[in-house]
């Protein structure tokens, strides 16, 4: 799909579909967004404007130069945004060109983001978003506000394992695959933001950015490292309750060798007099004494009480 966003009266007026681009009044578009286009949609807004989008293996390198590239006419980047998508989370990776004071977007899922863009050009008053790089600056923005939240989100999450595994001792396994599975997404956005850590640094750095968007890309910074900050803590979270939960079992485990030592200790005296009374000798003291059984068993459960009485002084039980 294509969708062109164009000046009009100083107001941003915005047309879908391939005939969006054949308007009268194109050199004053601001805006394109290609989203899943086709082939044929994809070669007909490069032909038109004259550029050339990356490929996904392209979008997808993690090289600097294939992430952020710059010249006198612009700059192309790449970015990675969390889509959630088959009850996962996972990231999308989306390219931007900044060229001729038009802003190329394109992606290939549907995303949030996008959504409350629009939404917030359409609320703002004129003049307020008719600038190529202030879209730009207001996806970023609207990107970390998502972020923020996915952040807040995996925090509730964390919190509820919190109070089960403390309050509740649970050592489900359910439990350990729940903790695991919010680290992974703690380390999914962590990445996604590095990634427009490094794209705002580049561009507090470009010349194409004047300095009203440049000190709106410091104010973007600091939410970013904000963010990061919370990440790492939400990890080393994660991390702590993981020990916690592998101490738990640890401390379960032991019980349960405990109580099989103890089974053991207190039944190997017994075990060893009837061993001794069990041999086939012919001669033995106590074999036709009449009290001879009666005095075996006694002599086991003696022994048997004294260890569990050693142990309960000890405090082992």
């Amino acid at each position: 799909m294509i969708r062109c966003f164009y000046l009009e009266d100083n107001e941003l007026l915005w047309e879908k579909g391939p005939e969006s681009l054949a308007m009268d009044n194109a050199n004053k578009m601001v805006w394109v967004d290609l989203q899943s286009p086709s082939d044929e949609e994809q070669k007909q807004v490069e032909n038109f404007f004259h550029i050339e989008f990356f490929t996904p293996q392209e979008a997808a390198e993690i090289e600097s130069s294939s992430r952020y590239f710059e010249d006198d006419s612009g700059f192309e980047a790449n970015s990675a945004f969390v889509v959630h998508e088959n009850a996962s989370y996972i990231t999308k990776q989306v390219s931007f060109i900044f060229k001729d004071d038009i802003l190329f977007t394109h992606r290939r899922t549907d995303l949030k983001s996008f959504a409350e863009t629009v939404r917030k050009i359409k609320t703002f008053k004129k003049g307020a978003a008719n600038k190529a790089i202030q879209i730009f600056l207001l996806l970023l923005e609207t990107q970390i506000d998502l972020d923020a939240d996915f952040i807040e989100f995996l925090t509730r999450k964390t919190n509820t394992i919190s109070k089960k595994l403390v309050n509740e001792r649970s050592i489900e396994e359910e439990i350990l695959l729940r903790i695991t599975g919010l680290q992974e997404n703690t380390i999914l956005i962590r990445g996604s933001i590095v990634d427009k850590q490094r794209l705002v640094s580049s561009l507090l750095k470009s010349d194409l950015v004047e300095d009203p968007e440049k000190e709106r890309l410091r104010i973007i910074l600091k939410d970013i490292n904000s963010l990061l900050q919370h990440t790492q803590f939400s990890f080393e979270r994660l991390e702590y309750l993981q020990n916690t939960f592998l101490g738990l079992v640890n401390i379960d485990q032991n019980q349960v060798i405990k109580i099989f030592t103890v089974v053991t200790v207190i039944f190997m005296p017994p075990t060893l007099i009837a061993s001794v009374y069990g041999m086939n000798f012919k001669f033995l003291p106590e074999l036709e004494w009449d009290y001879g059984y009666p005095f075996a068993l006694l002599l086991m459960v003696l022994s048997s009480l004294s260890f569990l009485w050693y142990f309960k002084r000890k405090n082992w039980l």
